[in-house]
């Protein structure tokens, strides 16, 4: 990513392996959380803040790729455990420490490559400058992957269009995932009003890289309409099964069960 005609890059650290990520949106900050002292009834005092530690707030939006989609789905996985994030953004080199996912969306519009955003938080976090011995973190650069709205699957049936969706999920004390679909309404093709079982989705047909989602259940009905032309809308499901992100090909063959 280039800010002001300068090269900048967001790297994570994560088991002593650095990721780069080829990211396009970056937010992240480190912030103060406490608590405030009240003023005295009928003077104009200011609020006095108490800083009781320091948190990260913020969020990075990147593209998905063969090396850093793995990685990034393997991060969410562990969600629990910490890592650490590298920003150079050309007028100042940071290292963020012991910072949590505190959500994602994988959102993507047919024909245009997917989008990744992970929401950060953090607890008891802190920054650092960059070791003198780290060099800058370049990113090797590979082939983008983009999603076609033809090759989306609900249980065993290929799906005539999904034009968008939008595949979400927070954690907490629990985890929850929900996705919504974008499609020409069409009672003939589109589960609308049913469960459904099994949602496949290509992320690159080369690499043989999918996400399936399991036990999809709608959140209210669509409504029917009597038109001659075609009508665009959306349905959202709760995921109440597991999502299972798949690598199939001559190289390498792995399974990550979020």
């Amino acid at each position: 990513m280039k800010i002001q005609g300068r090269k900048c890059t967001l790297t994570v650290l994560k088991d002593n392996e650095f990721i780069p990520l080829p990211y396009s949106e970056e937010t992240v900050r480190l912030t103060s959380k406490g608590y405030t002292l009240p003023s005295c009834i009928g003077r104009r005092n200011r609020l006095k803040c108490i800083e009781t530690g320091k948190l990260i707030q913020g969020c990075f939006v990147t593209r998905l790729e063969y090396l850093c989609a793995k990685a990034l789905f393997l991060l969410l996985l562990y969600n629990e455990q910490t890592f650490e994030l590298y920003a150079d953004r050309g007028f100042e080199k940071i290292i963020y420490k012991r910072v949590l996912i505190k959500g994602f969306e994988l959102r993507g519009d047919n024909g245009d490559a997917f989008k990744l955003r992970f929401d950060l938080t953090g607890k008891d976090s802190y920054t650092e400058s960059w070791p003198v011995v780290v060099p800058s973190l370049e990113r090797e650069r590979q082939r983008t992957y983009f999603f076609d709205g033809h090759s989306v699957t609900s249980d065993l049936k290929t799906l005539p269009l999904v034009y968008r969706f939008e595949l979400t999920g927070g954690y907490g004390e629990t985890s929850s995932y929900k996705i919504k679909l974008y499609f020409p309404l069409s009672d003939e093709h589109y589960p609308v009003k049913s469960k459904i079982e099994k949602l496949s989705l290509v992320l690159d047909l080369k690499d043989g890289v999918s996400l399936d989602l399991y036990d999809l259940e709608p959140e209210g009905e669509m409504v029917d309409i009597n038109c001659a032309d075609t009508v665009l809308c959306n349905q959202s499901f709760r995921i109440t099964g597991p999502l299972v992100f798949n690598v199939r090909n001559q190289n390498e063959m792995l399974t990550i069960v979020l």
